[in-house]
């Protein structure tokens, strides 16, 4: 006669049946948490550069949105790009405010002409952000980053549909685009032809500003339409009346940018503008001799970043900002008590400037002028009696930071944030793309060996082991 009560009560039955509940409480478990993530939409990007995922920079600017905005994608029906639909999704989960719809522009051709009034001519793949004032419409080329350095074969890297689209929500919130007017006439670095691949202005434009020119000797005054001026690279130095015309724009609100090399000497002019301000740009070149801040010469700096509201992000996303042959900029010790200055780049304390550039070598001398130094630095002008806020201004003495804007991502990111600190747009972003491309793992002789040991002896051997001694456990029982 079989006798249930001692089978059941055999070790053998309890360790199974406890191996059996273990398991169905885990599986019970894992099915239970698959039906929340399913019902939450509970996720998690673990990609690198956060391509299924909203920046905290748009987050923040979502959660400000105080009026309903739509997102139109001009497609065909069940034709739209999915990488496309699911980052635009992104913002409809984020915030009640935001829908996206599909509309077919060829079969709707009129409701696609309401967005073109420039006649340019909306497709299908383009992109619309409006809201009841405002709309930005987006070319579907451009939600794409794409490396077009062999013109023959243009590859696409990654998506930039945070960038435009949470900078199209700016534009849609405040519906206006502040105009940048750079100064001609004296030899001036042109932003619109900066770039070797691509153009320096459409990524300017695409941080919600506007390019303009102005000659200053040819005009009574920097435009009424002027937000920002930015003086870049004169090879000449301004005459006192278009300084003066500086000034007054400043007087008036406007704020303006210096980039200004140690190779255009003394400047006298532009030097009694800063000068107001206390303000110093020393005819000398910055030399840094510690490798840690230069980039394998002395004169091509990366100095370090100050605890700034411009170059936080940089330090955050771990970028550099690359100077090569940079001026010194000082801070004078006799300044308006009206102005606050703060550094935004700064040499190592084993750098020094020199003055006398006949001096051949990168060691210091007695003439040398020892460090730290700013290579950068950023001032308000506040009245003195009710500290409201007259003008800002960024003074950089580089200019070749911006002509490397798309070799240096930190260049891009520190000089985009400058006009929207400039601005007090400071939610004007420099979200970098996000890259779907797969780059291979690589790996040195040393570390191949070191992974290859890991995986392919120590992991198996310790699972051998592990299995070998729960084995030897129960053969006892």
């Amino acid at each position: 006669m079989i006798n249930f009560k001692e089978i059941l009560s055999s070790s053998k039955v309890k360790y199974g049946g406890y191996s059996v509940v273990v398991t169905s409480v885990v599986l019970a478990g894992i099915l239970v948490l698959n039906l929340l993530v399913g019902q939450l939409g509970w996720q998690a990007d673990m990609t690198t550069g956060g391509v299924f995922s909203l920046s905290q920079q748009t987050r923040d600017i979502i959660r400000e949105l105080n009026e309903d905005v739509t997102i139109y994608v001009l497609a065909a029906r069940n034709q739209e790009d999915r990488q496309i639909m699911e980052a635009l999704d992104l913002y409809a989960q984020a915030s009640r405010r935001i829908s996206v719809r599909t509309v077919d522009a060829e079969t709707n051709p009129g409701f696609a002409a309401r967005f073109d009034p420039a006649g340019e001519g909306l497709s299908n793949g383009s992109v619309i952000v409006a809201s009841d004032r405002a709309f930005r419409s987006i070319r579907g080329i451009d939600l794409y980053s794409i490396d077009r350095r062999n013109p023959q074969q243009p590859r696409i890297l990654g998506l930039n549909v945070e960038q435009r689209v949470t900078n199209a929500l700016v534009f849609v919130g405040t519906g206006r685009t502040p105009v940048i007017y750079q100064t001609t006439g004296h030899g001036e670095l042109n932003l619109n032809t900066v770039g070797t691949f691509d153009r320096l202005e459409q990524q300017i434009r695409n941080a919600n500003f506007e390019i303009k020119s102005v000659n200053l000797i040819q005009v009574p005054e920097v435009p009424d339409d002027a937000s920002i001026l930015a003086i870049v690279r004169p090879r000449t130095d301004l005459n006192r009346e278009s300084a003066q015309k500086v000034v007054d724009f400043m007087a008036s609100g406007g704020k303006v940018l210096f980039a200004l090399d140690f190779e255009l000497g003394e400047l006298p002019n532009i030097a009694s503008i800063l000068d107001r301000f206390g303000i110093g740009i020393p005819a000398a070149v910055l030399i840094e001799p510690d490798r840690n801040f230069n980039n394998a010469q002395p004169v091509q700096l990366l100095p370090a970043l100050q605890d700034t509201s411009i170059t936080n992000p940089l330090t955050e996303a771990n970028l550099r900002v690359f100077t090569p042959g940079a001026r010194p900029v000082t801070v004078l010790e006799t300044r308006p008590r009206s102005v606050t200055i703060e550094p935004l780049l700064v040499t190592s304390n084993q750098s020094f400037y020199r003055t006398d550039l006949s001096v051949p070598g990168f060691t210091m001398t007695g003439s040398d002028v020892p460090g730290p130094h700013n290579v950068a630095v950023r001032a308000i002008e506040r009245e003195f009696t009710t500290s409201d806020e007259i003008t800002r201004l960024v003074v950089v003495g580089d200019s070749d930071f911006i002509t490397l804007w798309d070799q240096v991502q930190g260049n891009l990111d520190f000089l985009l944030g400058t006009f929207g600190w400039l601005e007090q747009q400071e939610q004007t972003l420099t979200i970098r793309s996000a890259f779907t491309m797969q780059f291979p793992m690589n790996l040195d002789g040393m570390q191949r060996l070191i992974f290859g040991g890991l995986f392919v002896i120590v992991v198996p051997l310790a699972i051998l082991i592990a299995g070998l001694v729960v084995w030897l456990r129960r053969r006892h029982l």
